[in-house]
């Protein structure tokens, strides 16, 4: 568990990083397909959109 918990943090911190450089819109199913953790689906999608990351339907 905990070393799922620090790749989320990690992808997480890469994407910010991107993110910041321009603003940024991923569609939802884009978003689904590149992350591999099913269980934090919605912990993931909610988590791009506090980092600024617009998610579509």
């Amino acid at each position: 568990m905990k070393e799922a918990l620090e790749e989320i943090a990690h992808q997480l911190t890469r994407i910010a990083d991107q993110g910041e450089q321009a603003g940024m819109q991923i569609s939802r199913a884009d978003a689904l397909e590149a992350w591999g953790l099913r269980i934090y689906e919605e912990d993931f999608l909610n988590a791009l959109t506090r980092l600024g990351i617009e998610v579509t339907d």
